[in-house]
């Protein structure tokens, strides 16, 4: 089975960082409104997913979830593994040495202060699905224009033909 990730349709999202807020909140056990709150009070949320802008579109950048992922082999005390049709990061295990990050074509791992007292005091953070669990993305269910969704590579590809299909007949 092909691994899944979260697709994010530039065409519908807004920007809005509903997506960042609600990363933060289900990874820190808090509500978004708690998390919200936490954030105007300068406590940094840290979040999974980033939403970047380019030109007139944005979208938020988070782990493809690799079927032949780069960082799982460059992980040098192996903390990284396939699971569930997802990349998993055992957080708790990592040593900071930032391998994964600088192997990872979409720039989707990103290093936070870790709560642990491994050398680096940092810690390989990315999309982990929210657990895997389908339906259970924090990030997709709070977008308020469905602009997020969890497919695996062949409805992603099978979403880019049908796109392809509709380009060809308007031009025709």
């Amino acid at each position: 089975m092909a691994n899944k990730f979260i697709f994010a349709d530039a065409s519908k999202c807004i920007g809005c960082l509903n997506c960042e807020l609600a990363c933060a909140a289900s990874h820190m056990g808090v509500s978004i409104e708690e998390a919200y709150d936490m954030g105007l009070k300068g406590i940094d949320l840290i979040h999974r997913n980033t939403v970047i802008k380019h030109a007139n579109l944005t979208a938020p950048m988070q782990c493809m979830q690799c079927e032949d992922a780069p960082c799982v082999n460059a992980c040098p005390i192996d903390i990284i593994k396939y699971e569930n049709n997802y990349v998993k990061i055992y957080e708790d295990d990592c040593i900071g040495c930032r391998s994964c990050a600088m192997v990872c074509p979409f720039g989707a791992i990103v290093m936070a202060p870790s709560q642990s007292t491994n050398v680096t005091g940092l810690v390989a953070l990315k999309c982990d699905l929210c657990g895997g669990t389908e339906g259970d993305q924090a990030c997709v269910n709070v977008c308020p224009t469905d602009a997020l969704s969890l497919i695996d590579y062949t409805e992603y590809k099978a979403k880019k033909q049908n796109e392809a299909f509709e380009r060809l007949n308007q031009n025709a």
